[in-house]
């Protein structure tokens, strides 16, 4: 690519034609706009308590942590309903206030499809990380783990007790995301940096299990996150099957506008 001058850069340039691409590569993009319909999305969900210090260093302001150090694990198999794309994913998520409303904050997630990475990193800004394995067997009992690079890094399981019926309703809480893409140029500024909502709906649930659930988390040495997250107790442990909508989303702070 060759060198911009100075007389270049300061010319005004036209905008490139992007031909009508909602995503990188321009000239044939990877993904297509939302919304996204996902059919018969199955998964394990477990609120545990862990340091409620961590949380605090983990989630950006303004959010605000819940002060009870409560934090979310959800492992599953999801399913595009538009492609036969079949995925798994697992993720950790703090429960939040933002302006006094109740929302979800993405932490840490892993999956093991390229397609999914992508297109939750460049448009909702989701902390996607690429998984090698990660196992979803259901069941009397259903058992998850994640594997990278070779080694085990996150083991759940899960135990059924109660099938509830009718369903209870569940909150529909936004899912809040810190957008983050750093520039290409050495000690500059990130050329983005926004937190994002964004909402399933609709949400239906079609199956739910409520049972006991255990959890272990293991050191790894490109996980330091994941390995200082210490698992005081499992508090509530739930299997789940829906089908659900993610639309555009919202962008509740920009950070680079604000200085």
């Amino acid at each position: 690519m060759p060198a911009v001058t100075p007389a270049a850069a300061s010319k005004k340039i036209a905008l490139p034609d992007l031909g009508g691409a909602f995503s990188m590569p321009v000239v044939s993009p990877e993904l297509v706009p939302p919304p996204y319909r996902y059919k018969d999305t199955r998964a394990v969900n477990m609120v545990f308590r862990t340091d409620p210090r961590l949380l605090e260093q983990a989630v950006p302001a303004p959010l605000q942590p819940n002060p009870n150090g409560l934090m979310i694990f959800y492992i599953g198999l999801f399913q595009f309903a538009d492609w036969d794309l079949p995925y798994h994913e697992a993720g950790l998520v703090v429960p939040v206030l933002h302006e006094g409303r109740a929302g979800n904050y993405a932490v840490l997630l892993y999956l093991d499809q390229p397609n999914p990475i992508v297109g939750g990193r460049e448009i909702y800004g989701w902390p996607k990380k690429d998984a090698g394995e990660i196992l979803y067997h259901e069941g009397d009992r259903v058992a998850g783990s994640v594997t990278r690079y070779g080694q085990r890094i996150i083991e759940a399981s899960f135990e059924p007790q109660q099938q509830l019926d009718p369903i209870p309703d569940h909150p529909k809480d936004p899912n809040i995301t810190l957008k983050y893409m750093p520039s290409a140029e050495k000690g500059a500024p990130p050329d983005v940096l926004k937190l994002i909502s964004t909402l399933n709906d609709p949400d239906t649930y079609t199956k739910m299990r409520i049972g006991k659930g255990t959890l272990r988390f293991n050191g790894a040495p490109d996980d330091a996150f994941l390995a200082r997250v210490p698992i005081h107790e499992v508090v509530y442990a739930e299997e789940v099957a829906h089908d659900f909508t993610m639309g555009y989303g919202k962008v509740l702070v920009d950070y680079l506008a604000q200085g």
